[in-house]
């Protein structure tokens, strides 16, 4: 059974700004995104600080130590098939192609950086199943360039315009056939009045 993970923790001294908003309603919205549009059975992981009350049914698994950004290669070390995505996560339209893929793919696929595309970011992750050693070998380096890092394809050249950008391809050229839109940095969609957001974030 495939894994989606996330991660929530309460803001600290690592924090930006922009990530004061999380709370256990955006973990909810995720998985609600999640459950609508993948057909196939899945379980839902959410690495937390403490324990939330979540009325979905959200398995949680404890952070170690204080968390940070850093925090987010945690998650490699179920050592299963996952997808790897943050709370500022939008799901738009069926996945079940992408969660089929991470039988067949002998790396992690990472989307192409929006304004950098010739190196990889950390938006989303499809990850095949043993890699523990990416969680295991990590020392608390960005968790950005650790996955630059690590052996990868680019989820953009197999399913082009699927897993997206907000800021870089969303905002200025629609939605199209997006299946996963990311967030990052300012604008989350919480401030935004999208149709397609208030249509699927819910």
């Amino acid at each position: 059974m495939i894994a989606i993970a996330t991660l929530l923790w309460q803001p600290n001294e690592h924090s930006h700004s922009f990530s004061a908003v999380y709370d256990a309603r955006w973990v909810e919205k995720l998985y609600r995104g999640v459950k609508r549009n993948l057909t196939q059975p899945f379980e839902f992981i959410c690495y937390t600080d403490r324990d939330y009350m979540f009325q979905e049914p959200i398995k949680q698994l404890r952070i170690f130590g204080t968390p940070s950004y850093a925090t987010c290669i945690q998650p490699y070390s179920l050592n299963r098939r996952m997808i790897l995505m943050g709370l500022d996560t939008v799901i738009t339209g069926n996945i079940d192609h992408l969660v089929d893929a991470t039988k067949l793919i002998a790396a992690v696929g990472l989307p192409r950086d929006p304004y950098h595309p010739s190196r990889a970011c950390n938006g989303v992750a499809l990850v095949p199943a043993g890699r523990a050693f990416i969680a295991y070998g990590h020392n608390g380096e960005n968790d950005m360039e650790w996955m630059r890092a690590q052996q990868h394809f680019m989820l953009d050249d197999v399913w082009p315009g699927q897993i997206v950008s907000y800021k870089g391809h969303v905002k200025e050229h629609g939605l199209g056939d997006a299946r996963i839109v990311y967030f990052h940095g300012m604008e989350k969609p919480h401030e935004l009045d999208e149709e397609w957001i208030v249509n699927n974030w819910i």
